[in-house]
């Protein structure tokens, strides 16, 4: 979505005075009008006459985009679109949530406006939906829009990340083995992201992330949330550069991966008993203490850094018929679906998760982010929660997905260690799992393989 004011309205705040004409309004459309204010509100006029309006909802945790409204005899001149977009855009954070009613068409018009259907939802729109049912007999579906999908590196800034990493990290290789060629009945291609200083590619994106800071985040320091890869990779660059690093764990971390963030300077400190209580004390932290907060899947320099991976993959390999990536969070998969489809258009991208973390292959299969359970040892994989950015992406680019066996995962580390001496992690062995798997559909084919990990 594009969130530029069209030039041809001009949106003026709503008066005290034009509430009661607003309210009937909304009432007279069955539209929310729970705690209505008028600082809320934007309008749009023909003269005096109010022709569409909208407003921001307050919460005390979150915000809502809603009450959106056009009067009957100006609607099909987009001013509802209209107003949607300068609504986005005036949004006070970048996820812009709203609720709305399932039954009438609203949630497809909101679709192409580039909202999702989320059933991820702060508590409060949560308490506002079972309100509704409850109370009016209807049934209602929550949206989000994420304002940082507008922020994804271009091919400019993926050229510019490469450059940047250059100075301090390895090119890896993509080698083509033969012995893996002929098990797989392809020509195999393996990108070997394991060779990374940390073992993993993230280190890419933590890397371009620190090398970007303004002097006054470097002062603040960074602190992101992690059970591993994440977290070693934001200590890695911030090491690089004198950067403050904290990084929040789960109180049963993994505890090697624990000592490779402390080694590498980085402050761990450990809160609740999962991913998601961590990462809720380290945004809280973030925002008590001026400190920048690193997102695992939702931040763009991340997504740039990991980005150069499908760059190097097609200079390689200009011809390359299909990138098989694994998917965590999603960040690496999302840089294919940019690069690689950019400057190969003909290319497939197929990603792969685990089932027993499927959140983001349902969410894309659904086309509605979820969360769920995980029942997976590949740790890289192991994700109860869908992203925005990473699922609206692989609506509209990615080729395919599918799901793996942690048997099929095991199976793809013993096999990359017999056909081509390459030490992986089962989350690393996931692209080389899914060649087995679809052996008949890539035959003959030139597949790249990302080996996205050996710890």
């Amino acid at each position: 979505m594009s969130v530029e004011t069209a030039p041809e309205v001009e949106f003026a705040p709503a008066a005290a005075e034009d509430m009661p004409v607003i309210r009937a309004q909304l009432e007279r459309e069955r539209l929310d009008t729970e705690r209505l204010e008028p600082d809320q509100f934007i309008t749009i006029r023909e003269g005096e006459r109010i022709i569409a309006c909208g407003r921001i909802k307050p919460y005390e945790q979150t915000y809502e985009l809603g009450s959106v409204w056009v009067a009957e005899d100006r609607r099909g001149r987009r001013l509802g679109e209209l107003i949607t977009r300068e609504l986005v855009r005036r949004f006070p954070q970048d996820e812009v949530y709203l609720t709305t009613d399932a039954a009438v068409g609203l949630p497809a018009y909101y679709e192409r406006l580039g909202f999702l259907r989320t059933r991820i939802l702060p508590d409060e729109l949560v308490a506002k939906i079972k309100r509704v049912c409850e109370t009016l007999n209807r049934d209602a579906v929550g949206m989000v829009y994420d304002r940082r999908i507008e922020r994804l590196p271009s091919l400019a800034e993926t050229f510019k990340a490469k450059h940047v990493l250059e100075r301090y990290l390895p090119r890896t290789p993509l080698q083509h083995n033969l012995a893996l060629s002929r098990e797989l009945g392809c020509e195999a291609y393996v990108k070997l992201e394991n060779l990374q200083p940390i073992g993993a590619f993230k280190v890419r994106g933590g890397v371009y992330l620190a090398s970007t800071l303004s002097k006054e985040e470097r002062e603040r320091g960074i602190i992101g949330a992690s059970t591993g890869n994440h977290g070693q990779s934001l200590a890695y660059g911030a090491n690089l550069f004198g950067i403050r690093c904290v990084i929040a764990m789960p109180e049963e971390a993994n505890p090697m991966k624990v000592e490779s963030m402390r080694a590498l300077g980085a402050e761990v400190k450990f809160h609740g008993k999962n991913f998601e209580e961590a990462r809720l004390w380290a945004e809280e932290t973030a925002r008590q203490k001026g400190m920048r907060y690193v997102h695992h899947v939702n931040t763009p320099e991340l997504v740039a850094g990991v980005s150069t991976i499908s760059l190097e993959v097609v200079e390689d390999l200009p011809d390359v018929d299909v990138i098989i990536t694994p998917i965590g969070g999603g960040s690496a998969a999302v840089g294919h679906c940019l690069v690689a489809k950019a400057l190969q258009p003909r290319v497939q991208v197929i990603g792969v998760q685990a089932e027993g973390a499927p959140a983001v292959y349902h969410s894309w299969r659904e086309r509605e982010l979820q969360t769920a359970g995980i029942e997976t040892t590949a740790e890289g994989l192991a994700t109860g929660q869908a992203y925005y950015i990473a699922v609206k992406t692989f609506i509209e680019r990615m080729d395919d997905m599918l799901l793996l066996s942690d048997e099929e995962m095991r199976q793809a580390v013993v096999l990359l260690l017999r056909s081509a001496h390459i030490v992986a992690e089962e989350s690393g062995a996931a692209s080389t799992a899914a060649a087995v798997k679809l052996r008949e559909r890539l035959a003959d084919k030139k597949v790249a393989i990302v080996v996205s990990g050996g710890n």
